[in-house]
């Protein structure tokens, strides 16, 4: 059997189970996203035949497990919470199966295993996995799994990330002080005072964001240190955090910042074009308004 043929057994039934049984297996295995609408109504019907309509959820699932592991970059984020939804709704124990794929050779279907959990995040499991993927081998599979579980963390679960600060990783690290500042908790912003010099810029941006929210906002020393720095990526990560935000109550950090539209690093340009015009401030507007197309002649 075909699939072509799958498709017309199911949409015009010839009444023969073992036809249906033999269309739903082919479909598991070669079924796409598009296809979950045909499906459907197979899974959900209470007049369906046990066996078929068993089949047809299988299918669905192995659908959905397979386009998301694969194709997650591709999908929409729209889709993938769909997709996702229906999974949930259909196999109550995908968690087993993401699970398994975690454990798998191949570091992509890992990560996309890992971003499923993602989105799969209300299921009880899902944090215990995230917790113990903090101590991976794998840079990125750390790195992504402290992002996720500072979606979801509690007050009483930062000492799970908090060593994570040390990491040799420079992504692990800046992840972690995203998940910590999440939290939303003035308390941890001594935690983060020493890495406001880390040579990362990424780092050092991500702790200046972090410690502003906080409630720390006394970071113009920091970020001037930044802005007048010989490195690009120092000055975009400066204006990346002052458009984060807002920082507008220095004239120096916003005099620094204009200059910047004069660079001709392109990074640095859009980024101070960008924190300027997120200032409610009429010299940062002026700013923009003199220099914000210097280079557009």
């Amino acid at each position: 059997m075909t699939k072509e043929e799958a498709i017309r057994e199911i949409k015009t039934p010839r009444g023969s189970q073992d036809n249906m049984v033999h269309a739903m297996r082919l479909m598991n295995k070669a079924g796409t996203v598009s296809d979950i609408a045909l499906l459907m109504p197979i899974a959900s019907s209470g007049g369906t035949d046990p066996t078929v309509k068993k089949l047809a959820v299988e299918a669905i699932c192995s659908i959905i497990k397979e386009s998301l592991l694969s194709r997650f970059s591709e999908l929409t984020t729209e889709m993938r919470h769909k997709l996702a939804t229906i999974l949930q709704t259909l196999d109550p124990k995908i968690i087993n199966e993401i699970s398994k794929d975690l454990m798998s050779n191949d570091n992509a279907r890992r990560l996309s295993a890992l971003q499923m959990l993602g989105i799969l995040r209300r299921h009880p499991r899902v944090k215990t996995l995230l917790a113990k993927l903090l101590q991976d081998k794998d840079p990125k599979i750390k790195a992504t799994a402290v992002i996720l579980l500072g979606k979801m963390m509690g007050p009483n679960d930062q000492q799970m990330v908090m060593t994570l600060l040390g990491d040799e990783d420079k992504r692990v690290r800046a992840n972690t002080v995203e998940a910590l500042e999440s939290l939303g908790n003035p308390r941890l912003a001594p935690a983060l005072f020493k890495y406001r010099k880390d040579p990362s810029n990424r780092i050092r941006g991500n702790v200046l964001k972090a410690l502003h929210n906080l409630g720390h906002t006394d970071i113009e020393e920091d970020l001037m240190e930044m802005l007048t720095s010989k490195d690009a990526l120092y000055k975009a990560s400066a204006l990346w955090v002052i458009t984060q935000v807002k920082f507008s109550k220095s004239q120096k950090v916003i005099d620094s910042a204009g200059s910047c539209l004069l660079s001709d690093n392109k990074m640095v340009h859009r980024n101070a074009l960008q924190a300027l015009s997120a200032l409610d401030n009429p010299r940062a507007e002026g700013y923009v308004r003199y220099l914000g197309d210097i280079f557009a002649f």
